[in-house]
C-alpha cells in the first residue's frame, strides 16, 4: 500500500517517484542516486523537488504537518475493520468541525497524504454514514474537487439523497 500512496503523492506533486522498495520494516526511495529512509522523509523529500507549490510548505507548521502523516501512517492506514475505521472517522470529524484543512489555512502534503489513504474508505461508505461524518465528507470533497490531486479517481458522491428519501419516508 505505502509504494502506491507514494507514487500518488509524486504524481500529484508532477515528479519521478523514482524506485521505492521495502527494507525490512522500512520504506527506502532511491532517485537521482540518492536513498531517503522513511514515508516521512520520503514525502518531504519529494516536496523538496517539485517545483509547484502544491505541497506548500512555506508559511505552514511543518511539526504539524509531520504530526498529521504519522497520524495518518499509524492509525488511518491501519483502521481495517468498520470498528476502527469508525473511530478514526469520528476522530477526524471532530477535528474538523471547525477547519477546513489539517495545518492552517490552506491545502498541504498531510491533506493530500490522508486524502489517498481515505480514498477507499470514503468511496466505499453508504451515503447515510457519510452523513454521519459530516465534516470529514465535506473536508474530502472540497479536496477532490482538484483534478491534480484526485488523479484518475471517480469523484466520491455525498449526494443527501439518501437522507432525504429516508426522512420524507418516515413521516
Amino acid at each position: 500500500m505505502f509504494p502506491q500512496l507514494l507514487t500518488k503523492v509524486s504524481n500529484y506533486l508532477e515528479i519521478p517517484s523514482g524506485e521505492i522498495t521495502k527494507r525490512d520494516t522500512t520504506f527506502v526511495r532511491r532517485h537521482n542516486n540518492q536513498s531517503t529512509i522513511g514515508i516521512i522523509n520520503i514525502i518531504f523529500a519529494m516536496l523538496k523537488e517539485t517545483k509547484s507549490n502544491k505541497g506548500v510548505l512555506e508559511g505552514t507548521d511543518e511539526t504539524l504537518i509531520y504530526q498529521w502523516l504519522e497520524y495518518s501512517i499509524v492509525y488511518a492506514i491501519r483502521a481495517n475493520n468498520n470498528q476502527a475505521i469508525h473511530e478514526v472517522l469520528k476522530e477526524l470529524n471532530s477535528i474538523l468541525s471547525s477547519k477546513s484543512f489539517l495545518v492552517g489555512h490552506r491545502l498541504t502534503i498531510a491533506d493530500v497524504f490522508l486524502y489517498y489513504v481515505l480514498l477507499n474508505i470514503m468511496s466505499n461508505l453508504s451515503n447515510f454514514e457519510k452523513e454521519q461524518f459530516l465534516n470529514v465528507s465535506r473536508w474530502f470533497d472540497n479536496i477532490q474537487e482538484d483534478p491534480s490531486l484526485r488523479l484518475k479517481n471517480d469523484l466520491v458522491d455525498f449526494s443527501t439523497i439518501y437522507l432525504a428519501t429516508t426522512v420524507l419516508a418516515r413521516h
